[in-house]
Order: C-alpha cells, then sequence, then structure tokens
C-alpha cells in the first residue's frame, strides 16, 4: 500500500502539470492570472507552491503553442529543499483560428519535455489522498467521494506527449537510489477510443529492468474497457483486458484485469521487490508536515478483481509448472490465491486473506513435492508435503512470520556429511569394517520437521527428525544463499543405521555453506565438536577411545595416547575442569 501511495503521488504531480497547461489556455492565456490562480489552489489544497519562468511565452512556429519553461513544484514546508517535480518544458499547441474567432482557445495537444519528480519514501503522506477504498463499505456518508469516468470519445484534447520522465526515489544514506527513467508514451484520440503507449525502465537493481504498456481504451462515462492490452516486463510478454466500471453514481468502482502469457520470470521481480523494500525502508525521519486546513478526502469504495495466468513459471533457471494467480480486493478485505499444478512434479498452492484492521494471513500447502525436480542431487529424498501459516510482520525476513511443516515419505539422504568423521571415529574404536559398511546414503521410513521465520532476519530455528537420527539448528536466509548450522545425535539405541555404540547420543555438530549447491557442502564442525567433548558429553566415546588404545597400540605410543584423549576431553578452566 506504502508504494502505491507514493506512485500515485507521483503520478498526481504529473497531472497537476498537465492541469496547469489546461488551464493556461482556458483563462486567455495570461500568464501572471495562471501563477497566481495556480499557486492559490496549490497552497490552498495541497501545501505545494507552483513557480514558473519569466521566459514562457506563447509561440507560433513550428506551430501555434503555449509553452512553459522551468515550472517547479515545492512543498511549503521546505521551500529551500529540491522541488517535487520539475519540469524543463510543457508546450501546449493551440487552435489559433479559433482563438483569433474570440473563442477560448482550445488545446489541441499537450507535451512534456524532460521531467523529474522526487518521491521521498519517509513521506508517503504527504500529497493528496490516495485512498484505495479505506473504510466499512456499508458506511453512508453524504460526502462520500463521487467519480464519474471520462468518456474516451470526449477527451479534450487530440494528444498527450511525454517524453523523459524520470520518477525518482530519494534513497536515505547509505542506500542505492531507485528510479523510473526514460519514460516515454502517448496517449491519442483513435476514432471512438485513445490509444496509450507508455514505457521506461527502472534503475538501481543489477540490471536495468524494460517495462511497456500498450493497449486501446473504449467506453463511456459508466465504464471504461482496455482492449488489446500488451505487458512487457523484462523479456516477458502479457496479453489481456481490463475494465473499469463507475456504479452508484460514482460513489463505487469495479474493475477487473485479466493477463495471459507464456512466460514469467520471477527472478527480476523479486529482486526488484527486494530493492523496493531497501529503498522505502525506514531511514531518517524527515520533516514533521505543516497541518493541513482541509478536511481528509472521503473513501471511494473500490473493488477489484485480478487474473493471472502462465505456462511456465520460471525461478533460478527451474521450471515450475503452470501457474494461476487469482485476487479479489474490497475496502474491508480481500483474499488471493496462487495455484502451482505441477510444481516440482507435485501440487501447491498459497493463499492470502486479510480483514480491515487485521494482519493479513497466508497459508501454504503443498503435496507429492519430488525435490529431484528441483535439484538433482537430492535424488533419493522421498515426496514432501508442506503446511504453513503465516501473518505478515514487517520486520521479519520475508515480510510474514509463520512455521512451515514438513513431512515426507520414506527416502534417503547423501551420508558424505556424516560418513568420514563417524569412520575414522569407528576405525579407532578398533572397527575395521567401518568403512565398507556406512552406506552412502542414509535411508529413513519417513521424514518430518517444521521451519519457523520470525520477526528478524535472524538464523530461523529449524528442527527435524530422521528414523533415529535427530537434527536442530537454524537456517541463516540470505541473498547469497541459505545456510544451516545443526547439531545431530543419534538415538541412544540403534534401530536403522551402523553407528558405533559410543557415538550413539553424542552430539554431532554439522554446518553447510549453501544448502542451494546441494547437501555435498555440509561437512562436521571440528571447533563445536571439541567444544562438546570438553564439556563432557563423549564420556562413553572417550572411555571407548581409552579402552582401544590400550588394547590396540604398543606400550611406546600408550603415553602420548593417554595424553592425547586427556586434551582432547579435558573441560576447559572456565567450566571448572582441571
Amino acid at each position: 500500500m506504502r508504494l502505491f501511495a507514493l506512485f500515485a503521488y507521483g503520478l498526481f504531480a504529473l497531472l497537476l502539470l498537465l492541469g496547469l497547461g489546461l488551464y493556461a489556455l482556458l483563462s486567455q492565456v495570461d500568464f501572471d492570472a495562471l501563477t497566481e490562480a495556480g499557486d492559490e489552489v496549490l497552497r490552498e489544497n495541497y501545501a505545494l507552491t507552483l513557480s514558473v519562468s519569466e521566459d514562457s511565452s506563447l509561440t507560433l512556429f513550428p506551430e501555434p503553442a503555449l509553452v512553459l519553461r522551468d515550472a517547479e513544484l515545492r512543498r511549503l514546508e521546505a521551500l529551500d529543499a529540491p522541488p517535487l517535480a520539475r519540469v524543463s518544458e510543457l508546450a501546449l499547441t493551440v487552435d489559433l483560428a479559433g482563438a483569433l474567432k474570440g473563442a477560448r482557445a482550445p488545446v489541441r495537444g499537450i507535451a512534456l519535455w524532460d521531467v523529474e519528480i522526487t518521491l521521498d519514501p519517509a513521506r508517503p503522506d504527504g500529497g493528496p489522498s490516495t485512498s484505495e477504498g479505506v473504510g466499512d463499505p456499508g458506511e453512508e456518508t453524504e460526502d462520500r467521494l463521487s467519480l464519474t469516468l471520462p468518456a474516451p470519445q470526449d477527451f479534450p484534447v487530440q494528444r498527450i506527449e511525454l517524453t523523459n520522465v524520470t520518477l525518482r526515489l530519494a534513497a536515505s544514506e547509505g542506500r542505492a537510489p531507485l528510479v523510473l527513467e526514460r519514460l516515454e508514451g502517448t496517449l491519442a484520440r483513435d476514432g471512438d477510443g485513445l490509444a496509450l503507449t507508455f514505457g521506461g525502465a527502472l534503475t538501481g537493481s543489477p540490471s536495468p529492468f524494460p517495462f511497456s504498456v500498450e493497449t486501446r481504451v473504449r467506453g463511456d462515462e459508466a465504464q471504461l474497457n482496455a482492449e488489446a492490452l500488451t505487458l512487457q516486463l523484462g523479456g516477458d510478454r502479457l496479453e489481456g483486458e481490463a475494465w473499469l466500471r463507475s456504479e452508484e453514481g460514482g460513489q463505487r468502482l469495479e474493475s477487473g484485469l485479466t493477463l495471459r502469457g507464456p512466460t514469467l520470470h520471477l527472478d527480476p521481480l523479486i529482486t526488484l521487490a527486494d530493492r523496493f523494500a531497501e529503498a522505502l525502508a525506514p531511514g531518517a525521519p524527515g520533516p514533521q508536515s505543516a497541518p493541513s486546513s482541509t478536511a481528509p478526502q472521503p473513501a471511494l469504495r473500490w473493488h477489484r478483481t485480478i487474473e493471472v495466468s502462465i505456462d511456465a513459471l520460471r525461478l533460478q533457471q527451474r521450471a515450475l509448472g503452470p501457474a494461476a494467480l487469482t485476487l479479489d480486493l474490497r475496502a474491508a478485505g480481500g483474499s488471493g490465491t496462487l495455484a502451482l499444478s505441477r510444481f516440482l512434479q507435485g501440487r501447491a498452492s498459497a493463499h492470502y486473506h486479510f480483514d480491515s484492521g487485521d494482519p493479513g494471513a497466508l497459508r501454504l500447502e503443498a503435496e507429492s513435492l519430488d525435490p529431484k525436480a528441483w535439484d538433482p542431487r537430492l535424488q533419493g529424498l522421498g515426496a514432501l508435503a508442506l503446511q504453513g501459516a503465516f501473518v505478515e510482520d514487517d520486520n521479519a525476513a520475508l515480510g510474514f512470520r509463520g512455521t512451515v511443516a514438513v513431512s515426507g515419505a520414506p527416502g534417503s539422504l547423501d551420508a558424505s556429511a556424516l560418513k568420514a568423521p563417524l569412520s575414522l571415529a569407528a576405525l579407532l574404536l578398533g572397527d575395521q569394517d567401518a568403512l565398507t559398511r556406512w552406506p552412502e546414503r542414509l535411508r529413513y521410513e519417513g521424514l518430518v520437521g517444521d521451519l519457523t521465520l520470525g520477526t528478524k532476519a535472524a538464523p530461523q530455528p529449524f528442527t527435524l527428525a530422521i528414523d533415529d537420527l535427530s537434527l536442530t539448528g537454524a537456517l541463516q536466509l540470505s541473498a547469497e544463499g541459505t545456510a544451516l548450522t545443526a547439531e545431530g545425535r543419534f538415538a541412544e539405541e540403534e534401530v536403522t543405521f551402523p553407528v558405533p555404540e559410543a557415538l550413539r547420543g553424542m552430539p554431532l555438530p554439522l554446518r553447510c555453506s549453501k544448502l542451494e549447491d546441494g547437501l555435498g557442502t555440509c561437512a562436521l564442525d571440528r571447533g563445536a565438536f571439541l567444544t562438546a567433548l570438553q564439556r563432557g558429553e563423549g564420556s562413553a566415546l572417550r572411555n571407548a577411545l581409552e579402552a582401544a588404545a590400550e588394547e590396540k597400540l604398543p606400550d611406546a605410543l600408550k603415553a602420548p595416547a593417554r595424553a592425547l584423549l586427556r586434551g582432547l576431553f579435558q573441560k576447559s578452566r572456565e567450566d571448572g575442569g582441571r
């Protein structure tokens, strides 16, 4: 919602500048009257002030046009600060013949060049109300906002053209800027409708992200239809249609958007979301706004529905299969569902629901997931099922906090992370067959675990139970990858795995630097293992090793072996050891 308010504020500033151009012609091209009247309206209603260069003039060549130069909008409480919006040149072509006949000069076209609009993330409430329908939809108020849609056939100008428009998020100290730049587009009459083309690029992420919109708008004051809608997001092209309907005398809006496409790559969209989150993160508090003498804008009830279907959703060069997204958003709440019918050769869905005044809730469900469809190195893992419940939390690592429960069918795990230290210990214990008996993969009859996402971007607690092996630890989620720090313990009594008896119940600390690269990145944490020994948790292992040394080693090596074992198992001084 905050991001919507920011860009609505920026677009509103752009519309204000367009409106000033229209006012210039309707006021008989009186620059003094234009500046004074426009500035008065802005001061009283929006706490903004307008300045226009004295170089503004009426030109006749190459066509009659009113040209406003160096127009700027500033906040009243920050006159020394950079302007909210700056327009290098705003030209309005006029019907000179009509003007010579005594009629008010009609606008034939509007063109803006080199526009810069700066949005301050610390002040999303600095502009006009951009209510998205807050309030009780059943509430009856006489001053509720009423909106009449503009009929395309009555559009007052032939053409509106934007060239080199820049919308910039004012970055906090230490944060990279985020800019929508090279925005260009036209809105022109096309028969009984309007043809719209608009495009640009988002910069400030690892690489520029181009986007464009093309459509034809038809309709009347009751309903507008966007036909042949084409949306280009990076290298992905989506097509569809949209409509906007005004009901109850303009006090209620209904809108719908339908998009279809062969592919949609999530990686650049996730990167952009992260960049927006970084840019919109709270920074130094901005100056306090001057008290407004105007009453809050009345709420507008707006019901929106969105449907998006993609043949092949892609993430990290992986095909996630067909995807269907549905959203139903109302004034008092809404819901959305993302369904993946063939995700990892199984099925998955995410359902989001919120009510006015309550945090949004998200539920995840998946079944029959095949891990090797995500990464061939996970060959052997059984089919997985997931269930999760989350609530919104701006402080959480992913914007939500909650728990995902994991359950799996029988399968096997790569044993390389445990095989080396256990085989070495077994060899020291005199078990010469350990290397051949220890399997390449550990079989399990079932998999049960849970992952908790907390309110901070910190290591997240994780528990996992695989037959007689249990793992407890923490996952660290970051842009570089998912790291796992865990402690494994085998049950006291052997059930499945050929583990030396002395190691049962012994903590085995593991560290996996990047789970995305497979379990081969996991290894025994030698420092943590030594600490566990010094805390007395390896008494059974120590006794077994001492007995093996006494039995197997020559007399000349027994004393050094005893000294080595004492060093390994000696408690540290801070633990009270000697």
